[in-house]
């Protein structure tokens, strides 16, 4: 389960996510619709601290942080409950195809 409550983030003096709250049960699927600039991607990203919200809770599977108070030991056991896919993604040229594509699975479980 997901859920949400009071998720805020802005940049500046711009409030792009204002009290977002959202519950997800195991099983659902959802999207996510919206203009663009209407923050879908900012909450994705506050989900698993790419971006760090300015306010709110994150309960997901079992882990629960509170945003203002998370520690990095909250941010890397919420890291392990999410993925993302990123729309514009970068590549180490370095790696080989197979090793680009372990990175991001060894990396945040050892």
């Amino acid at each position: 389960m997901i859920r949400l409550q009071g998720i805020k983030k802005q940049f500046g003096d711009q409030e792009v996510l204002k009290g977002i709250d959202l519950t997800i049960n195991k099983g659902e699927v959802i999207t996510i619709l919206g203009p663009s600039g209407s923050g879908k991607t900012t909450l994705l990203r506050c989900l698993n601290y790419l971006e760090k919200p300015n306010g709110g809770h994150i309960d997901i599977g079992h882990v629960s942080v509170a945003t203002e108070k998370a520690t990095k030991k909250d941010i890397i056991a919420l890291r392990k409950q999410t993925a993302m896919v990123f729309q514009h993604y970068n590549l180490f040229a370095h790696k080989t195809v197979i090793e680009n594509v372990m990175e991001g699975l060894s990396s945040p479980k050892k």
